[in-house]
């Protein structure tokens, strides 16, 4: 008995040495900074890790995850790399500065409670999406980026295997991901997506360096941005005007009035990023001669920069040129321009033959009406989501993101329950994207980069 007593003894003592072995803070130096692993956690901070063994050291890593009995990093290539707790002598930190945390706050804002019932289905839904799309690669790419923000840890690791496969554009299409999850984008390999002779990957890095804020690719995207192919430019353009990368302001200028309708929304959107007052009056003495198409384009830069001659424009194009009255339509009464708001309303009570442009305007117009405030849009919107037209109910979802009005997630309960795994995802996606405001944010950027999603 009294044998038997001291052997609990010694097994009760060794696990509570363990658990404090384990349990025991891992000394941080290389920085004068007081620190804690939390505070590396989620950052791009450059790591080395110190091994106790033989005094082995690993360098350039970032830490990914804390765990009870581990520390998982990911190397410079996206490479999932754990070392446990109790083999670690210390961690460095290089360069000695630690990095802002990328990862944003993944609160959802307070719902009502038939709200917040709806979102808990979607992530219901999703979960069983992602365990039964094994063979759709993209739907169970996307549905695990949609997990991840869960906590779901085996749908955030699917994603960082991805990350750090062999294939360059499944890397970056998982990098992608882990962007709109708010994790760390590997700098290296939009190093190597930049530098790789795969258009496609050079494409894809080149929003992808904008997105992260990787500011070591504004030498590589300038020669990107100046050429002729508006598959490099656009994204170059945009890239390089994320990274407040000033040096282009002339060429976009000159870009606004390319006849390629990308490059032109291209250059609208990196002059109103820049918010650069210098272009104003510039652009103002451009509007004596341009016409048309480039008119608008001008008064939307205007109007995105705060200008009042942006607004007066805006008013002016709508009463002036017919052709034109639709889109400036949509943009004047979601600012509340009462003849905009009666011209679409009028538009809206009109029988149109249901083709796919005219109810794609349909739900454009919608969107703009209810963004004004007039709520009995909303029933426009439940009637488009029942199209059989997938793009029509594509947009239909991409329009709510937009939109960020909560109240709009109840029109979503029969959408993700469709027996459709790619519309139920859509759907899915959307409801969480009303629910978690970062998420939206990081959404509508990353779509802005890569519009089409295909499953």
């Amino acid at each position: 008995m009294k044998r038997s007593l001291f052997l609990c003894t010694v097994v009760v003592f060794a696990g509570l040495f363990s658990l404090t072995a384990i349990s025991a803070p891992v000394p941080i130096t290389g920085t004068s900074q007081s620190v804690s692993l939390s505070d590396l956690v989620g950052t791009r901070t450059m790591l080395t890790v110190v091994l106790k063994d033989g005094d082995a050291k690993d360098s350039n890593l970032k830490l990914a995850e804390v765990r009870d009995d581990r520390l998982v990093f990911l190397s410079t290539t996206g490479e999932i790399v754990p070392y446990l707790l109790d083999s670690i002598a210390s961690i460095e930190v290089q360069d000695g500065v630690v990095q802002q945390r990328r990862a944003p706050d993944l609160e959802s804002q307070v719902l009502r409670a038939e709200h917040q019932r709806i979102v808990d289905r979607a992530w219901s839904r999703i979960k069983d999406i992602f365990q039964q799309s094994d063979d759709n690669q993209p739907l169970k790419m996307e549905a695990a980026m949609l997990l991840a923000m869960s906590g779901e840890e085996n749908a955030h690791e699917y994603l960082r295997q991805l990350a750090g496969s062999n294939d360059l554009v499944l890397q970056l299409q998982a990098a992608g991901m882990l962007y709109l999850i708010g994790d760390v984008v590997p700098e290296n390999l939009i190093r190597q997506g930049l530098e790789s002779g795969k258009r496609d990957a050079r494409i894809m890095a080149a929003s992808l360096s904008g997105l992260a804020g990787y500011k070591d690719a504004v030498p590589t995207l300038r020669p990107l941005f100046m050429d002729r192919s508006v598959q490099y430019s656009a994204p170059a353009a945009r890239a390089l005007a994320r990274l407040d990368d000033h040096t282009i302001l002339d060429r976009l200028q000159a870009m606004l009035f390319e006849l390629q309708q990308e490059k032109g929304e291209a250059a609208i959107f990196a002059l109103t990023k820049l918010q650069d007052a210098s272009v104003i009056e510039g652009l103002k003495f451009r509007l004596l001669e341009a016409d048309g198409s480039n008119r608008l384009r001008i008064a939307r830069v205007l109007f995105n920069l705060g200008d009042p001659t942006g607004i007066d424009e805006l008013q002016h194009i709508f009463k002036t040129y017919p052709t034109l009255m639709p889109e400036v339509a949509l943009m004047l009464a979601a600012n509340g321009y009462w003849d905009a708001i009666q011209f679409l309303q009028t538009r809206l009570a009109r029988r149109e033959d249901p083709t796919e442009s005219n109810l794609a305007f349909r739900a454009r117009n919608a969107q703009a009406l209810l963004a004004s405030g007039d709520p009995s849009a909303m029933a426009v919107f439940q009637e488009l989501l029942r199209s059989d037209k997938e793009a029509v109910t594509s947009l239909v979802f991409s329009l709510m993101t937009e939109l960020g009005q909560p109240r709009l997630i109840t029109l979503l309960q029969p959408s993700i329950e469709n027996s459709n795994p790619a519309y139920a995802l859509d759907a899915c996606k959307a409801v969480i994207s009303l629910a978690l405001p970062s998420f939206r944010t990081r959404l509508l950027e990353y779509r802005i980069e890569f519009p089409e999603i295909t499953h």
